[in-house]
Formats: C-alpha cells, structure tokens, sequence
C-alpha cells in the first residue's frame, strides 16, 4: 500500500497540466521563435551593411519580448510535452514565416519589374 502512495504522489507530481507560472502565450512563443529563426537564418549571411541581424544578441530578444532565458526554456519545454500545442505553435509560426516569404517576393518582383522596365527605356 505504501509503495501505491509513493507512486501516486510521484505521477500526480510529476503531472504538472497547468504549465509553469511563467508561461510563455502561445503567440508569444510563436513571434519570439520567429525573431530566433531570422536571427539565425541571417548569421549564416553577411554582407557590407551595419544592418544584418547577425550582430543582435539573445539577451537583446529576450528584452524585446519581455521575457528571460529561463522562462523561455520553461514554456518551451512545457509545451514540447505537449504535442498538439506545440504542432499548433510551430504551424502558426510557419504561417507567418510564409507570409514574409512571399512579401518579399511581391516586393521584389516589383523592384525587379521596376529595373527590367527602365532598361528597356533606355534601348
């Protein structure tokens, strides 16, 4: 009977279903690891501009978002033990990350069109 104690106590204890204090929103996770994937994506990347996301340092993102590396490390782990939330955090990220993508792309076919159009004023 003691050792049916010790394991209930150990399941429930370990059963945390309400998430850590801090918890991160779900938005909020999805727009900090959107910064983190520009960051990172754009480290591998340089050019001559000041302007280049590689120079940015994870403590400035976490002041940007109001949050520390802790609590960020708590949410992501709370919701990587839950699989449909985390599907859905990272499914929204990639919505958003697809919306960018393809606004640059808008944004340079036009820029693009813009150059093709004057260099065919010119001959």
């Amino acid at each position: 009977m003691r050792k049916l104690f010790i394991l209930l106590i150990l399941i429930m204890s370990c059963s945390n279903q309400d998430g850590p204090s801090d918890l991160m929103s779900e938005e909020q996770m999805v727009n900090f690891l959107l910064d983190i994937n520009i960051i990172n994506s754009s480290r591998a990347y340089r050019n001559n501009s000041d302007l280049n996301y590689y120079n940015i340092k994870d403590t400035f993102l976490y002041k940007k978002h109001n949050i520390d590396s802790l609590q960020f490390v708590n949410s992501n782990k709370y919701y990587s033990s839950n699989p449909k939330q985390y599907l859905r955090i990272y499914s929204n990220l990639q919505k958003k990350m697809r919306f960018i993508k393809d606004s640059i792309e808008i944004e340079l076919n036009k820029e693009t069109k813009k150059i093709m159009d004057s260099l065919s004023l010119v001959n």
